[in-house]
């Protein structure tokens, strides 16, 4: 039997019973059982299918990965139980590629191991998400921190995240609309940091990883070793 077909064998007998319980109760009435089949994905070497076998996953290939991620696609729970699920996958590979040694040991490794859960902040109210050039969140250097003013809005997932990537503008004045916005790592338990709200969608606003966040940023000041990369490498990164 094929790794594919054991996989479709899995979620078919083991995830998708779980989304009578998704639709009659909130997330958080889910998280011991999914939690019991994240350790299950582990022990039989499917977690985190998409990276490297030296980082812990199944060292797939991109066209690879696209037929387990189809196959974790045919429920709404599939990509979480294998911890491939936006947007936590999203922010392994942009830490991954650009974190520094101690972001990755700080915000990474809980990440990869499914101890925590992230959001990623860029869309705001009257913006559109798809341009990522066109926002009003800013964040302005003080010292040896930054901070960040602004709201966001429809950031999956932060309901419950230990930590959030968010898109802010440092340099308004660049001739290079490109290179204006950063990147930077707001903890969850920071002052300046609030979720505003869970938005309604169809009717439903959600809670924990189903769940789409108003967020502001107010006075938030955070280290300038939370920046994720480079000063103006924010498109780049998103």
């Amino acid at each position: 039997m094929t790794v594919n077909k054991k996989i479709s064998d899995f979620v078919v007998t083991e995830v998708i019973p779980l989304e009578s319980f998704l639709l009659s109760n909130d997330f958080s009435t889910l998280i011991e059982k999914l939690d019991n089949l994240r350790e299950a994905v582990k022990k039989k070497g499917w977690w985190t299918p998409y990276l490297p076998k030296n980082d812990g996953g199944m060292g797939l290939s991109l066209t690879q990965f696209a037929e387990i991620s189809e196959i974790l696609g045919t429920s709404p729970l599939g990509h979480y139980v294998f911890n491939c699920q936006a947007p936590d996958i999203g922010n392994i590979e942009l830490l991954r590629g650009h974190g520094s040694p101690d972001q990755k040991s700080t915000f990474l490794e809980p990440l990869v191991g499914g101890n925590i859960r992230s959001c990623f902040a860029m869309t705001e109210p009257g913006k559109p998400g798809s341009n990522p050039t066109w926002m009003d969140t800013t964040a302005i250097l003080d010292g040896n921190e930054y901070i960040i003013n602004g709201r966001k809005w429809f950031t999956s997932a932060a309901d419950g995240a230990s930590y959030c990537i968010v898109m802010a503008v440092t340099d308004s004045k660049s001739k290079d609309k490109y290179g204006r916005a950063s990147m930077f790592i707001v903890t969850s338990d920071n002052p300046g940091y609030e979720i505003v709200r869970n938005i309604s969608v169809m009717g439903d606003s959600g809670k924990g990883y189903f769940s789409h966040a108003e967020v502001v940023f107010q006075d938030c000041r955070v280290p300038a070793s939370s920046l994720l990369g480079n000063v103006g490498s924010g498109f780049i990164l998103a």
